[in-house]
């Protein structure tokens, strides 16, 4: 699938945007800076594929309802599709015309096959986030890479274990590093020991007898110093405990004294203490509460006293709140009276205003006289009338003087001199018209000619190669378009191999240098045994062998001479052979380098070849294109400019025909002007018009006006006369008309003197005088009303004011309070506040008797409850001897249980650390303790006790020594024995050392046999990986290689143009991004050969390469053409430029 053009309706922040995908191109680059729209154009690829996600994210400039994608897509087979996406849950894919018809949803099917929109975010759109993440997932095992790694391994496990269980073999056998577990130095271990032993294990008498005697010495020695021990342990016990006791025996004294002082007690029993402790705590918590109760009362009669309460303001007080409640209606009245006030004088001056008007001497009289709604009726009616007979009569008159002005001049106007009609010439001079207006462009006929020709001149000029003579290149056969394409792509295509050989031939030179750098190196370390060396040894050997056997079959004895060449040749070839494996891992490596030099040098010679026969096929198709041109007389440029010039060509030949056809059209127009000229000068003759010999153009326009006027005076002539009968006939009418207005007229005034009358008008008012009166007797019913009711408010308001100053004075005088030095609104609102206080008073005083009641009764019931305290503290202490002092009691009956607790515990301790022993006897030994001393001589005894110990391990040690040598010396082995099982190790280690070298040579020969066979078997995806890594990098690098660890899993290395193995994590940040690159390429090349292919839409991946790797990523990306489409979507200038550059026409670059 390939996009050919995205139609970006309403998207994000674009608006109507058009991407046009150019057919044919390698490479689509969109180029746009921040926040021209690249983001919104890479989300509205996914959406326009798979729909809008739930969440309206790109809705912030266009409504969500509103969004829409569109595109022209096409399949690999040709078929092709144009559609529009829209946001929604159905029916999103829609025809694209206005009215979007509904699509099939299964409509992208066959583009899209099986791809999920995961997928071709994870696969086919890549950024530089998402290409690593990518590729990450993809060498995890269960990833793309990861499974192919798998299978390429399986079929070789057992061959793998085999291997691994010969170098574990041989590695059990010997290593460089020494071990235990290995059997070569077990032998050599043994070997060792067994030459130690032949000369240790010789037994002498003199020995013997001093080992015995060394033991009898030892044993006494350590019965006398386990007796001192004894002795020693046994004194330092016993000071340890006298010191230990002491103490304790001097705490069950102290406190057997303190409990002597409190005998007194002897006859109170051990409970009474607790009883006498719970009766006291009643007691002091039933006078605290008595205390706090009586104290309650006290306050309660201080605040009685305190109060006072007006009982007659409180009879009174429910009319002081319903006059407070009326404040807000007097105080409202009292600041609008001044304004309704007002508003009644402002009326009454009104109304004195319009008797004035009316001409009557009071407003009392004008009421008397005021006129009936009938009367203003009817006469309202006949000002009406009276004004439209007026109009009427003005403006029949205005018509009658305007005929009358327009008769006489039609009458004094009359045509002199002879008319003709015009209509003929006039039909003559449209016959004209065709030819005239050619005329009319002839001048700018001939400045376009001469501008042509200027141009084509010009064009010629700038064509590279230029042409000079216009007519002789059209004259020459001109090489088609197609023909200079088909030469191009030869040229390209040569070009391309040779540069491709020439790239190669620079690679294998690189490598070639780091080879035989690398061999210089490790020759620079001492010779190396190669292969060849060892084959010339043996084959010496050989033939020196060969000649003794010729000798021997003859009969002949073989000389010393040719004996000691055999023996030489031998030596040689065990010496060569012996370095080989002694050095077999440098030796390797010298082998493959060499290997790959003659590889190499090979394959660099097919490639000179090669380049040599591609130069020469570019030399001749370039040859072969400059032929195209002889004839044209130009010289040969690039096929690319020459097709750029065929095209320019081709622009000349259309402007040349245009220049043709422009001087075809002068010549006609010089043929017109010959025919119409004549025509025009008789038209003019016969019609009267001075033409003073204009142009034929400008005689035409003349000649149109001069006939137009013609025309007009033709026809006004011939209408004047029926204009002039019209006109009297309209005064006839006007005259009738008067007559019947002024008859109406009369019989109004009459009318109208008589409706007068009742309005206090004479007979004889006009028509202004009656509509000013009607207008004054109008308003005067209004004013009335208006001012009644101002009147009426001002009487109700001054009502209300009095009668709420009465009730406040009543009720202050009843409360005797003196307020007349306040407002009234004051002063009522004064007296609320003292009836409000005085109720507050009121209940102020009624909660604190109740209080006061509460706590007397408190009073009472704790006066009660201590008597019963009182009574049961009596009866308690009735049996104790005297006045006694009760806390002072408890506190003793408390320190003696005390004593008696801590002399219990500490008579336990004693017994405890007493070990049995009675303590009276113990009182006996500690009777002359002196505890410093004790101390001075424990500390002797501790040190004695560390220096008897550390003899006694020291003697054991002698003895055991000397019973390990006597026993050694009883059961060990013969010297005849040590030389034996020296002679055996010996052997074995020979034996350990040829198998060793047999299992390193069988491993090593598999190993080799297994990766012949796995690059044989390589996998096709990791292959093409590899040549595109190789590309990306420049050939820096060869190829992937798979490397295999114990368990026969392949592992991805990167090789260098040394042979060096490099591993993912070993290369640099941007080559790994190539690394990444070359992957995620091979295996959407593999993709679609076996799908249909979705577009690769890449954004900036090419932020951690250089110019170089960029300029071969983009060459890179440009080869995936044939197999699928590819968008690149940057923001950087330098890249857009090296595209150009590398890519050149293919290139398709479209800007945001």
């Amino acid at each position: 699938m390939r996009f050919d053009r995205l139609d970006i309706l309403r998207y994000g922040a674009l608006t109507d945007r058009t991407l046009d995908f150019r057919a044919g191109a390698r490479l689509h680059v969109i180029y746009g800076p921040n926040e021209a729209g690249k983001s919104s154009a890479l989300s509205a690829i996914s959406d326009l594929l798979f729909g809008f996600p739930a969440a309206a994210e790109q809705s912030f400039l266009h409504e969500p309802g509103t969004l829409r994608i569109g595109a022209a897509i096409s399949a690999r087979d040709g078929t092709g599709l144009t559609f529009r996406r829209r946001r929604g849950r159905k029916s999103t894919l829609l025809a694209p015309d206005e009215k979007e018809t509904p699509l099939a949803e299964d409509v992208l099917a066959p583009f899209l096959g099986n791809l999920s929109r995961d997928v071709f975010e994870r696969a086919f759109g890549l950024d530089s986030q998402r290409l690593r993440q990518g590729a990450t997932a993809m060498l995890r095992s269960g990833g793309e890479i990861g499974s192919l790694l798998f299978s390429a391994a399986s079929g070789l496990t057992g061959l793998s274990r085999l291997r691994q269980s010969l170098e574990a073999e041989a590695d059990g056998v010997y290593a460089a590093r020494r071990s235990k577990d290995r059997s070569f130095y077990q032998a050599l271990d043994r070997y060792e020991d067994a030459r130690k032993a032949e000369r240790d294990h010789e037994l002498k008498s003199g020995d013997w007898k001093k080992l015995l005697a060394e033991a009898a010495d030892l044993e006494a020695e350590l019965q006398r110093l386990q007796a001192e021990r004894h002795d020693t342990r046994q004194t330092l016990d016993r000071l340890t405990k006298l010191k230990t006791l002491q103490p304790l025996l001097a705490e069950i004294d102290a406190e057997g004294m303190a409990l002597d002082g409190l005998a007194d007690l002897s006859a109170i029993p051990d409970g009474f203490a607790d009883r006498l402790e719970h009766k006291l705590r009643d007691k002091q918590v039933a006078e605290e509460e008595l205390r706090r109760a009586r104290q309650t009362v006290v306050r309660a009669e201080e605040d009685l006293a305190r109060i006072h309460v007006d009982d007659a303001l409180l009879q009174i007080s429910g009319d002081i709140t319903q006059l407070f409640a009326d404040t807000g209606n007097y105080r409202s009245q009292r600041q609008d009276l001044p304004r309704v006030d007002q508003e009644l004088a402002g009326y009454e001056a009104a109304l004195a205003q319009l008797a004035r008007r009316l001409g009557v001497p009071d407003v009392e009289r004008l009421e008397k006289l005021q006129p009936s709604d009938v009367d203003r009726a009817r006469l309202s009616e006949l000002v009406e009338e009276g004004r439209q007979l007026s109009r009427q009569l003005q403006v029949l008159a205005e018509q009658s003087d305007s005929e009358r002005k327009q008769l006489a001049a039609l009458e004094k106007d009359s045509l002199a001199g002879r008319l003709i009609d015009p209509r003929p010439y006039i039909d003559q001079l449209e016959a004209l018209a065709g030819d005239l207006s050619v005329l009319a462009r002839l001048d700018a006929l001939e400045t376009q000619i001469r501008r042509t020709e200027a141009d084509l001149n010009e064009a010629a000029a700038r064509l590279r190669p230029p042409v000079g003579d216009i007519a002789a290149l059209f004259a020459a056969p001109l090489p088609e378009s197609a023909e200079i394409a088909t030469h191009r792509e030869t040229i390209d295509a040569a070009r391309t191999k040779t540069r491709e050989a020439g790239d190669k031939l620079r690679g294998y030179d690189e490598q070639l240098n780091e080879i035989e750098r690398v061999l210089a190196d490790a020759e620079g370390t001492g010779p190396i045994v190669t292969r060849e060396q060892i084959a010339a040894a043996r084959e010496g050997r050989d033939r020196h062998w060969a000649s003794i056997q010729e000798m021997l079959a003859a009969g002949h004895s073989p000389d010393a001479k040719t004996i000691a060449a055999l023996t030489v040749s031998v030596a040689e070839a065990d010496r060569l052979a012996d370095a080989a494996l002694k050095d077999a891992d440098r030796v390797a490596r010298h082998a493959d380098y060499r290997l790959r030099q003659v590889r190499l040098r090979r394959e660099r010679e097919d490639v000179s070849d090669r380049l040599q026969g591609y130069e020469k096929a570019l030399a001749d198709a370039q040859a072969s294109f400059a032929r195209l041109f002889e004839a044209c007389g130009v010289t040969a440029l690039d096929p690319s400019i020459m097709l750029e010039w065929r095209r320019g060509v081709e622009g000349l030949l259309r402007e040349r025909k245009a220049l043709r056809d422009l001087l075809d059209g002068r010549n006609e127009n010089v043929l017109a002007e010959a025919r119409v000229s004549p025509a025009l000068q008789d038209i003019a003759e016969a019609t009267g018009y001075k033409s003073s010999r204009l142009p034929p153009v400008a005689m035409a326009e003349g000649l149109r006006k001069h006939l137009r006027l013609a025309a007009e005076r033709w026809s006004e002539s011939r209408t004047r006369e029926g204009e002039i009968s019209s006109a009297r006939d309209r005064l006839a009418r006007f005259d009738e008309q008067r007559q019947a207005l002024e008859r109406r007229h009369v019989d109004w005034r009459e009318a109208f003197g008589k409706a007068v009358l009742p309005l206090g008008l004479p007979t004889d008012a006009t028509l202004e005088m009656a509509s000013v009166a009607l207008k004054a007797w109008e308003e005067l019913p209004d004013a009335l009303a208006e001012r009644d009711n101002r009147l009426r408010r001002v009487n109700g308001m001054r009502r209300d004011m009095a009668d709420f100053e009465r009730r406040l004075a009543t009720l202050a005088a009843s409360a005797g309070y003196e307020l007349d030095h306040l407002p009234p609104d004051a002063a009522a609102e004064a007296l609320h506040m003292r009836a409000n206080a005085m109720r507050g008073e009121l209940k102020r005083r009624d909660g604190i008797e109740e209080d006061r009641q509460h706590a007397e009764g408190l009073v009472a019931r704790h006066e009660e409850a201590l008597t019963i305290i009182l009574a049961d503290l009596d009866h308690l202490t009735a049996d104790l001897p005297g006045a006694t002092d009760l806390p002072a009691l408890l506190s003793r009956l408390r320190e003696r249980t005390r004593l008696n607790a801590r002399l219990v515990e500490s008579r336990d301790r004693f017994r405890q650390q007493a070990d049995g022993k009675a303590e009276a006897e113990l009182r006996v030994q500690l009777a002359d303790f002196e505890r410093v001393a004790a101390d001075l001589e424990i500390e002797r005894l501790t040190e004695e006790d560390q220096r008897q110990f550390t003899i006694h391990g020291e003697l054991s040690a002698r003895l055991a020594e000397n019973r390990r040598q006597r026993q050694a010396l009883e059961t060990g082995v013969s010297a005849e024995y040590a030389v034996f099982e020296k002679l055996s190790a010996e052997q074995e280690a020979k034996d350990l050392a040829r198998q060793w070298v047999v299992l390193k040579l069988a491993a090593r020969m598999l190993a080799g046999s297994m990766e012949s066979y796995r690059e044989k078997q390589a996998d096709p995806v990791i292959k093409r990986a590899g040549d595109l890594f190789s590309q990306l990098t420049g050939d820096r690098f060869v190829r992937l290689v798979e490397a295999h660890d114990e368990t026969d899993a392949r592992q991805l290395l990167a090789e260098r143009v040394a042979g060096e193995h490099v591993s993912l994590e070993g290369l640099s940040e941007g080559t790994r991004d190539q690394l990444y690159l070359a992957l995620r390429l091979a295996f959407l090349e593999d993709y679609s050969a076996r799908n249909e292919p979705a577009p690769l839409i890449v954004d900036d991946i090419f932020q951690t390469f250089d110019d170089e790797r960029a300029s071969a990523g983009l060459k890179v990306l440009a080869g995936t053409a044939e197999r699928f489409q590819t968008v690149l979507f940057t923001h950087e200038m330098s890249l857009v430029e090296i595209a150009r550059r590398e890519i050149g026409r293919d290139l398709d670059l479209i800007q945001l």
